[in-house]
């Protein structure tokens, strides 16, 4: 099997904690999502995962997240079957596989160009799947995204990393350039944001947070007047709580009872 040597840091790093906390889950007795892709692309990357502290609890974090937003997509392509999907700030994520879309659906995964090369020697190509090689920032790369179908725009560990101009900025591109759609994402408010900068990872890696927080749903309709709140789901009172250790599971249920604690971290639903 060829390996995969990497050198990576920043934002770009962040990306292997979430990788190998997906393959963790997927290999677990009873795993919350099942990312065979994430398990294989682990075990090529030459690389020393420890130093990024992934720990069984934050595994279980990221595969909820992630099978969460599987859900929400999953359920936007059954209602837009030949929807163009905008999968933002993809890394090394394998959802396109995951969801297995029909060949009707065009997908395209955006990242920095050397993510993409790193994608392309590690995935395999199938029907109907692009990929672009850009910041999802720059205004240029959505030039090679067709504007005549509704869009399904996923964005996973993104807008932490973003400030609120570019936040901005990226989803008024977005639904200026797409006929309608819908867009999902995870987000931080402001206890999320002083809290995330202390996390393992983003120590270990050396990634700059974006500074500010989605306190409320609705503040992401005044930045692009086209979006408009549909759902949100937070994580302290889900049934896969009973996968953490206990001193987690009883942290969460008091930080549920408190609004700012609860929606530390949360995914937010729109359409446009």
């Amino acid at each position: 099997m060829t390996t995969e040597k990497i050198a990576l840091s920043g934002v770009q790093e962040t990306m292997l904690a979430t990788l190998y906390g997906k393959a963790m889950e997927s290999r677990s007795a009873d795993p919350v999502l099942v990312d065979e892709q994430a398990e294989q692309a682990v075990d090529r990357i030459e690389y020393d995962f420890s130093r990024l502290k992934v720990t069984r609890n934050t595994a279980v974090s990221a595969a909820v997240r992630s099978r969460y937003l599987d859900d929400w997509a999953r359920s936007a392509l059954a209602e837009l079957p030949d929807a163009t999907v905008l999968h933002l700030g993809c890394g090394l994520d394998s959802r396109v596989y995951r969801l297995d879309p029909p060949p009707t659906v065009r997908w395209y995964d955006v990242d920095y160009p050397d993510v993409v090369a790193l994608r392309r020697r590690l995935y395999p190509e199938r029907p109907g799947y692009h990929l672009i090689a850009s910041s999802v920032t720059d205004p240029g790369w959505l030039a090679e995204v067709p504007d005549d179908r509704f869009g399904v725009v996923i964005a996973e560990g993104l807008t932490m990393y973003l400030t609120r101009e570019e936040t901005g900025d990226l989803f008024e591109r977005l639904t200026y350039h797409l006929p309608g759609g819908v867009l999902m994402f995870d987000a931080w408010n402001s206890l999320g944001m002083r809290a995330g900068a202390r996390q393992g990872v983003i120590k270990a890696s050396g990634a700059k947070l974006g500074g500010w927080g989605i306190d409320h749903p609705h503040d992401v309709e005044l930045l692009a007047p086209g979006l408009t709140f549909v759902a949100e789901q937070t994580f302290f009172d889900i049934p896969e709580l009973g996968r953490y250790g206990w001193p987690v599971r009883l942290a969460c249920r008091t930080m549920n009872r408190i609004p700012a604690m609860r929606n530390m971290g949360r995914l937010l639903r729109y359409r446009f």
